[in-house]
């Protein structure tokens, strides 16, 4: 069996859709699962993502789950199960791939590269950027590396003997620091992946510039459409773009934080931004957007007394974790 998942709360279920839709367009030998990190919606239909397998967080089981619910906020928490659902999808289904793929982004041709590859590799991951960026505009690669060398928007994985070890050790660093914190060198899941290269041996880096296209490496990619499909660099069959903090609302903008290109300067981006956003309201995204995420509310549903000692309680916790850092 091999699986393709994506985490995400209520609020971002049309960009999972999307996302699912345009994977297995192209991976219908693939099962697609979407992790629900957050508790069911009563004012949502779920059956509308029947061509997709559902397992809401609560099913893992995690002991720590209270706690992560209350010390991380809504993406913390969501990039903080990353590890553990691998775990549990390779525990419970028996697959011998499983690729995760961030819920913003779509897929536009069969994942060739990475199918392959999973046969003799047991981790791929892409690097943000192949070429260095330094001007005045963002993002530059001195921006890029404070968040990680590697987009942890993908990654595949085989079922390999050390799995577990990777996947533990992954796990407990972001049930401990998986903040978004530059000022403590914290950036959710994706910063420990830095070290991929140097604890675990049989990887690969997947240096294609058709994966994980995005605002972050526009400086080297130039997209052309031939024949009803996308072409990198006038070579490399474009596989998935990254659509990070972009914002249906304010479709003339194709980065929150990105400020070296508009589509008046890379009108080659146009057509591609223009369909997803048609996908996403296709998908409902004006409405489910606004859906309840229940575990951002926990922390506001509790008592004064509760929330103090609850609070207490993460400050400790995060004293000792930090303390590392605090010593140098």
């Amino acid at each position: 069996m091999k699986i393709a998942f994506t985490l995400c709360s209520n609020n971002y279920l049309a960009h999972a859709k999307t996302l699912g839709d345009s994977f297995l367009e192209f991976h219908s030998d693939f099962k697609f699962v979407i992790g629900l990190v957050d508790e069911y919606d009563t004012n949502m239909d779920y059956s509308l993502f029947s061509t997709f397998e559902i397992i809401p967080l609560v099913k893992l089981k995690l002991p720590e789950l209270n706690d992560l619910v209350l010390k991380y906020n809504i993406i913390e928490l969501n990039t903080s199960v990353k590890p553990s659902y691998f775990k549990y999808l390779f525990e419970t289904t028996g697959a011998n791939n499983i690729i995760y793929i961030d819920p913003d982004i779509l897929v536009l041709s069969r994942l060739v590269e990475v199918i392959d590859a999973l046969v003799h590799h047991n981790i791929i991951i892409t690097p943000h950027i192949l070429t260095p960026i330094d001007d005045e505009f963002a993002p530059t690669d001195y921006h890029t590396i404070r968040g990680g060398v590697f987009n942890l928007g993908f990654i595949a994985l085989s079922n390999y003997s050390k799995i577990n070890n990777f996947l533990n050790w992954w796990e407990n660093r972001v049930m401990k620091y998986g903040f978004a914190d530059f000022s403590k060198s914290m950036f959710y899941d994706q910063l420990w992946v830095n070290y991929v290269p140097v604890f675990y041996d049989n990887h690969l880096i997947l240096k294609h510039p058709g994966y994980n296209m995005a605002n972050w490496n526009l400086h080297e990619r130039h997209l052309t459409l031939v024949n009803g499909k996308y072409i990198v660099n006038d070579r490399f069959p474009l596989r998935f773009f990254h659509f990070s903090s972009y914002n249906y609302t304010n479709p003339d903008v194709i980065c929150s934080y990105q400020t070296r290109y508009d589509f008046n300067s890379r009108k080659d981006l146009l057509e591609l931004f223009k369909d997803y956003r048609f996908l996403l309201l296709k998908n409902d995204i004006e409405n489910i957007s606004n859906l309840q995420i229940f575990y951002s509310n926990k922390f506001n549903q509790k008592s004064s007394n509760e929330k103090k000692n609850i609070l207490k309680k993460i400050i400790r916790r995060l004293a000792l974790a930090l303390q590392p850092f605090l010593d140098k």
